[in-house]
């Protein structure tokens, strides 16, 4: 998710109030969103299906291991997972990290999940089901995938079915600092990669026949068959375009963060790369047949970029089609125009705080989560200020 210098951080920035714009410049606010406080939330998405007693139900997911169902409307109090129990909350990057309903829930009420367990530590994929009439998850999960960890930091954990249907799976590098173990461009291992698979099975998953190494052994030795992309160091998080494109904010190591497109079989780069520029060696490293970001930004600017969506909304009309991502460190709230060559971020707010994930609301508005005070914070129009 992020650097252990925002534990720092973490305890001494400032933290948001109501709406506010924080500067003259801010093109937009930040409004409290939901009738309570969440405990450092990291996911916020629509619940596919009515819940009883709860108008319109969200998802918001707890880092320490539970999933809440709340509403914009009135407080609900329910409570969808708990996994408390089995969930590795140890450090700031480590706890239940992904959440992603199957786009076919309403029939087979199937969800899936990625969280940090410990002894040994790992991270896991799992599915979960709820039954029919039912708003609490049952207890039986099924652990699809685990992935080894070697440090705390670097989970990814990101999860989100794509436009073929498929769940891609964001993996951190491993952890430490500057992948020492080689993990990312280690084609035997899932660390550093973005994963797919086909999980439309009673039991198990399947592997997509289109996924690069499709017709790998799958043994240790041999490459990975649910890689998707390889060579990224913390793809915290992604998201789709509407023409179906693969956005991954990958957070970088020393000096500059990163936004690219990703395709089935590319290589990303880390860690011979970070962003534009050699890491491993510092000069004349191997560049051939890797795919550059379309967007960098240095260490000046922010230090741990967070992923977001295109805006498809209509309150914030000036930001149709453009891609908003954030920076968690540094506070800025980005708009970018991801389809022109070049393109140029623009910062639409910086706020204290620290921003875990955004999330889409079901009139596609979008929201951000601050882990600190547990507050998710709708993106509006500095004019809507005061009149809510």
């Amino acid at each position: 998710m992020v650097r252990y210098l925002l534990l720092t951080i973490f305890l001494a920035v400032g933290v948001l109030s109501a709406a506010a714009p924080f500067s003259k410049t801010s093109k937009i606010e930040l409004r409290p969103v939901f009738h309570r406080k969440f405990t450092q939330p990291v996911y916020v998405g629509a619940y596919p299906v009515a819940a009883s007693d709860c108008i319109e139900p969200y998802a918001v997911v707890e880092k320490p291991g539970i999933i809440r169902l709340e509403s914009l409307k009135r407080a609900c109090g329910q409570v969808l997972l708990d996994i408390r129990d089995r969930v590795h909350d140890g450090s700031l990057e480590e706890g239940l990290l992904g959440l992603a309903f199957a786009p076919d829930f309403k029939t087979s009420r199937a969800f899936y999940i990625y969280y940090s367990a410990s002894k040994p530590r790992r991270t896991i994929l799992a599915r979960v089901h709820v039954a029919e009439g039912s708003s609490k998850a049952n207890t039986d999960i099924e652990e699809l995938l685990s992935v080894r960890q070697p440090y705390s930091n670097h989970n990814g954990g990101m999860l989100e079915f794509g436009p073929d249907g498929y769940l891609y799976i964001g993996v951190g590098d491993g952890g430490s600092g500057g992948d020492p173990r080689g993990y990312a461009q280690n084609l035997s291992s899932h660390l550093g990669k973005i994963l797919r698979i086909d999980p439309r099975t009673k039991t198990g998953y399947k592997i997509p026949v289109s996924n690069p190494f499709f017709k790998s052994s799958g043994d240790a030795y041999s490459e990975k068959r649910e890689i998707f992309a390889w060579g990224l160091r913390n793809p915290w998080r992604f998201s789709f375009t509407p023409d179906a494109r693969l956005i991954v904010a990958d957070v970088g190591q020393n000096e500059y963060e990163e936004l690219s497109f990703v395709g089935r079989g590319e290589n990303m780069g880390w860690n011979l790369m970070e962003g534009f520029h050699c890491f491993k060696p510092a000069k004349n490293c191997m560049q051939k047949n890797l795919k550059l970001p379309f967007y960098e930004y240095d260490h000046g600017v922010g230090q741990s970029i967070l992923g977001g969506y295109v805006y498809t909304g209509n309150a914030l009309a000036t930001l149709k089609q453009k891609y908003i991502f954030a920076d968690s460190v540094s506070g800025r709230i980005f708009a970018i125009d991801y389809q022109v060559t070049d393109p140029r971020a623009e910062t639409l707010i910086q706020a204290p705080g620290l921003f875990s994930s955004f999330g889409r609301l079901r009139d596609n508005e979008l929201v951000i989560a601050e882990l600190q005070t547990g507050k998710i914070y709708q993106l509006v129009p500095t004019a809507q200020v005061g009149q809510k």
